[in-house]
């Protein structure tokens, strides 16, 4: 009996010792299967950052390439917008000065001038102050390049034009140069819709051609204001002096060639863009 208690006592403890490896082992394996869960998570989660970056990446590229189409557009609107601008504003000058022919009192302006003026070719005589196509729009193109003179000075500038003996000279570059603006300013304005489709090289081609031109008319009428203001003061006796009129004008005229051959190449310029030539 004795000897069956000693033995269920040894039993006994040697099972008590046998479960704490047995115990470690069930640790051991819960550790060993949470680390693998914990890497596998850390994966699952370097997986999904990883998408998220790349996600992010293509999302800010496409939002860089937005934001780099929308100045492009700009580029290209902005010359767009100002030409036409720059036409539309052309063509109400333009409305003034053929308005001025329709409207144009029996002196015609006080413009003298007109009365003196012959067509060379023509064997009847006839004046540029008559009413034949030719005539009026030799008149319109004389308005066109007189058109920021003050209609009340055109009277005295005709006279000081006369009095220098310089009529025919200065009224054929007159002539000139307003057909070389108003021929321009119609071809644009017909166009100025479809502008759009100009390369980028074109586009600005025309809008620096078209604002040399605009500066240039800008430039003679204020050589002949600056002509007004001279006679007025009586500049270096030009008043009194019909001599050194004459000399001053002549100056003047060989100036004012000057602008109306740059006028003529500008027009020449601007016709020559091919792109536009082939346009409705």
């Amino acid at each position: 009996m004795k000897y069956n208690i000693i033995v269920s006592i040894f039993v006994f403890l040697f099972l008590n010792a046998c479960n704490p490896d047995f115990n470690t082992n069930q640790k051991d394996m819960k550790d060993q299967s949470n680390k693998k869960k914990l890497k596998s998570n850390k994966e699952g989660l370097e997986t999904k950052t990883a998408v998220n970056l790349n996600q992010e990446v293509n999302l800010n590229q496409e939002v860089n390439l937005n934001q780099e189409e929308v100045p492009n557009k700009r580029i290209k609107n902005t010359p767009i917008d100002d030409l036409r601008n720059l036409i539309e504003i052309a063509n109400i000058d333009r409305e003034k000065y053929v308005k001025k022919l329709e409207k144009e009192p029996s002196d015609q302006y006080g413009i003298l001038a007109f009365k003196k003026l012959v067509w060379m070719e023509n064997l009847s005589g006839e004046k540029i102050a008559n009413n034949s196509e030719k005539s009026k729009k030799y008149r319109k193109y004389i308005y066109a390049t007189l058109n920021a003179i003050d209609t009340n000075k055109l009277k005295e500038l005709s006279e000081i034009i006369i009095l220098s003996e310089q009529t025919q000279s200065l009224f054929s570059i007159f002539n000139g140069f307003g057909s070389a603006i108003d021929d321009v300013i119609v071809y644009l304005y017909s166009k100025k819709n479809t502008i759009d489709k100009l390369d980028t090289l074109d586009l600005e081609k025309l809008k620096n051609s078209f604002e040399e031109l605009l500066s240039t008319k800008t430039i003679v009428s204020e050589m002949l204001n600056q002509l007004l203001l001279d006679y007025q003061n009586n500049k270096n006796f030009i008043k009194t002096n019909s001599t050194k009129l004459k000399s001053h004008v002549i100056e003047l005229y060989k100036q004012l060639i000057k602008k109306r051959e740059e006028s003529e190449k500008i027009k020449s310029d601007i016709f020559s863009i091919h792109t536009l030539k082939v346009m409705y």
